[in-house]
């Protein structure tokens, strides 16, 4: 009897042992419960996030050297959501304009679900959002800055990281869900364990960037010999109307009857389990919240009479120091804590002692003092620069040079920069509150 033969004979007389054995995960999954036994979760006792893929492609326009504007593609982009698993609901989500998703993008999704959401002043409609549509925060007063306990996710470096893990600690209270964890139920990489949020994706894949012409589908296979590069130049599908095609798809959805809860929305059912009096929000420190993507370093003075240099902190790749800081030669060699307010304008930070006490404000010296950028942008731009496809003059604008260079790159070369993606986002960022308006 050969080998094989008595494998296959062993095999036939234990079939519950060759299941396990051939079956893989979808013998796993046949043994363990349907999941119709769950124990019932309070709302906001279990968030899940995950970040998602767009399946479309997009484009941005980019002045024209010699009049007018020039279409750009990008690169496809990433979408960080968390949900509720008692409510199915959205509780916020992040846009994120890198290659990759980092721990920035996760932590700007839990900053969205803890401050106060509005709806967008859109530029292709009117009537896109529907009656009531919103996030939580929007419809329950109550709930800006209502934390969880507990945070699940795939076990992505982005989530599990020690800066999310603290914030998440020090900030929400919560404790996270990670497959790196013994004791978790989780898998990485199972849809199994974080249902809802993937249920999310797939609806948003189906119900929107799937219906558009510019859509890449969930596969190759999916295009059906469509082009969507040149369908975005041709239909000039913006990133700006990617972010408020995505604002209405997630504030709708919350306002649209879902089959799992009986036919009521997610916002239905989260005012259903509010009226029923047994669950009480805890409240985030806004103030705290509004600091979650902010970066903290601890810095020594430098400089002073001995070297002939003016007193800085070296932080990020750029040097900060102010009047102030040069009258207090007392502090000179002394370890400070340097604090970035506004992630989005790294340009002033503020010095604090290791006791707490606010000493002052501090900017950036050339070529980080005109522009706001963030960190994001500056690490992008030193790496350029690197590569000797930048050059950056001693008093000059670094961020003007790297818009520079990505909208005069030849129109063969690879996608626009995600640097300048973000460039692009902060500026107008800066513009809307200097006018006041949507921009």
């Amino acid at each position: 009897m050969t080998l094989s033969r008595f494998i296959d004979r062993v095999l036939a007389a234990n079939p519950a042992r060759a299941r396990q054995l051939a079956g893989g995960d979808s013998a796993r999954k046949a043994a363990s419960g349907d999941g119709t036994r769950r124990p019932l979760l309070a709302p906001f006792e279990r968030v899940e996030c995950d970040a998602h893929k767009l399946d479309s492609r997009m484009m941005v326009l980019v002045p024209s050297p010699h009049g007018g504007t020039e279409p750009r593609m990008i690169h496809r982009l990433w979408v960080v959501v968390l949900i509720d698993v008692a409510s199915r609901a959205v509780l916020g989500y992040h846009l994120s304009l890198r290659r990759e998703c980092a721990a920035e993008d996760v932590l700007r999704a839990i900053r969205c679900a803890l401050q106060p959401w509005a709806p967008r002043e859109l530029q292709f409609g009117n009537e896109a959002y529907l009656p009531g549509a919103g996030l939580p925060a929007h419809r329950f007063p109550q709930l800006v800055g209502a934390c969880w306990n507990e945070f699940s996710v795939d076990g992505a470096l982005a989530n599990i990281c020690a800066r999310v893990e603290d914030v998440l600690r020090e900030v929400v209270g919560a404790r996270l869900v990670k497959p790196q964890d013994p004791a978790s139920f989780s898998r990485r990489r199972s849809k199994d364990d974080r249902p809802f949020i993937e249920s999310f994706f797939a609806r948003l894949a189906a119900d929107g960037f799937h219906r558009l012409s510019t859509t890449t589908g969930s596969s190759p296979v999916a295009r059906r010999g469509t082009d969507p590069d040149a369908a975005a130049l041709a239909t000039q599908f913006q990133l700006e109307y990617v972010q408020e095609l995505l604002d209405t798809l997630v504030a709708n959805y919350n306002a649209t009857p879902h089959s799992g809860l009986g036919y009521r929305s997610p916002l239905e059912q989260l005012d259903r389990l509010l009226a029923q009096g047994i669950w009480k929000p805890r409240q985030a420190d806004p103030d705290a919240v509004r600091r979650i993507v902010g970066t903290r370093k601890l810095c020594t003075l430098l400089g002073g009479v001995k070297n002939g240099r003016r007193p800085h902190l070296n932080f990020a790749n750029g040097r900060y120091s102010a009047e102030w800081l040069c009258l207090r030669t007392d502090l000179l060699g002394t370890n400070l804590w340097l604090q970035l307010e506004d992630e989005d304008d790294a340009r002033y930070a503020t010095v604090s002692t290791q006791q707490g006490h606010f000493l002052g404000v501090v900017r950036a010296a050339p070529p980080w003092h005109r522009t706001p950028h963030s960190l994001y942008v500056r690490q992008a731009i030193r790496s350029l620069e690197k590569r000797r496809l930048l050059h950056l003059a001693t008093s000059g604008d670094a961020v003007e040079a790297l818009i520079r260079y990505a909208e005069t790159a030849p129109l063969a070369k690879l996608p626009a920069h995600p640097a300048y993606l973000e460039a692009r986002r902060i500026l107008q960022k800066q513009a809307e509150s200097v006018a006041g308006q949507s921009m």
